[in-house]
């Protein structure tokens, strides 16, 4: 079996390398922002599990539907079949959330109003058999509102994506990728309409992370879905760029050594004795 070199065909289903890069700068873009420089707030964990994840549910029960019926609808859903792009804070709690993929996983299933429809679903039960893992698509994506244009780090961040103008402020999109924004824009129509009372985006996220230090018996229970410690979580890997921050990670042959490297690992994890 081949390895991954720079000359050779990689032996995964995935294009890792420019994933890698992705996440790279997914996490530089957070740190540039400031969401992984204090902890989530109660806030940002209920956007992510009572807002976002049942969105991206009723996206995947969307895309169930045969194309021909979603063009009939469209007009009423308004939504279309590019991905989603979820706001900087819910992106990283979801992140995080995903690096445990069983207990993600799990989650999921056990949530009904998580499950996707099964496509030929003649009734408005849903079984948690059929449950679809919500996934991330596009991978490594985030948009963020920003008020003011006068902030360092928000400037650094907005050198690695897209901008766009929204109202007063400006849109960073991450990656930086026509598909991407369209994925963001379709993100905030389905928002809208499933929320209409509920900002897309955490307004004033330097102010609220910091309501988050004193929980309450509530909100520690609501951070731990399924059992799992998301807070906990965040606060483990927010020191994670800084391991992957050396210039080598820059360069293609020591990624493709890695990759080398990696196969060959799970080759020995996946061998007996």
């Amino acid at each position: 079996m081949k390895v991954a070199t720079a000359k050779t065909t990689s032996p995964f289903s995935l294009d890792l390398l420019p994933l890698s890069k992705s996440h790279r700068e997914f996490l530089k873009t957070l740190h540039g922002l400031g969401i992984t420089q204090s902890v989530p707030s109660s806030e940002s964990v209920r956007r992510y599990l009572d807002l976002w994840l049942p969105l991206v549910a009723e996206y995947n029960n969307l895309c169930c539907y045969s194309l021909e019926k979603v063009d009939k609808e469209k007009g009423a859903i308004g939504v279309e079949l590019v991905g989603l792009v979820p706001p900087s804070d819910v992106a990283w709690l979801w992140h995080c959330h995903r690096l445990a993929p069983r207990r993600y996983v799990e989650y999921i299933h056990n949530q009904p109003r998580l499950a996707t429809k099964h496509e030929e679903s003649k009734t408005e039960e849903i079984s948690v058999a059929e449950t679809k893992t919500l996934e991330a698509d596009p991978p490594f994506a985030l948009q963020h509102y920003h008020c003011k244009d006068n902030n360092t780090e928000y400037d650094e961040a907005k050198s690695t994506g897209i901008v766009e103008e929204k109202g007063e402020g400006k849109v960073l999109i991450l990656p930086h990728t026509a598909s991407t924004a369209a994925a963001a824009t379709n993100a905030r129509v389905l928002w809208e309409k499933m929320y209409p009372t509920e900002s897309f985006f955490l307004l004033c996220p330097e102010t609220t992370n910091s309501s988050c230090v004193n929980l309450t018996i509530q909100d520690e229970e609501k951070a731990n879905p399924g059992g799992f410690d998301l807070l906990g979580s965040a606060l483990r890997q927010k020191d994670f760029l800084w391991q992957i921050s050396d210039p080598n990670f820059d360069e293609p042959t020591f990624l493709a050594k890695g990759l080398e490297n990696y196969h060959k690992f799970l080759i020995l994890r996946t061998t007996p004795n």
